[in-house]
């Protein structure tokens, strides 16, 4: 991305969070998969006010926001 923002600086902080864990169940195996699989859905568009790309709507939407921060990136 291009002149990224924060959030689209966050967003990718979230998806590398997302990939790079070791699971030590199963269980945790399915939300890291799925928080991944929910950031790679839910991408911001380039530019100073991104949209999302899966939804359409401001960046970042619910389903995004709420990935970032079970992977544990807040800010």
């Amino acid at each position: 991305m291009r002149d990224e923002t924060a959030e689209q600086n966050r967003y990718q902080r979230a998806l590398i969070a997302s990939g790079s864990q070791a699971p030590a169940t199963a269980g945790h195996a399915v939300f890291w998969e799925f928080n991944g699989k929910t950031l790679k859905e839910h991408p911001p568009a380039d530019g100073p006010d991104p949209l999302c790309q899966g939804c359409g709507k401001r960046w970042p939407c619910e389903m995004a926001e709420s990935a970032m921060q079970q992977v544990g990136v807040r800010s």
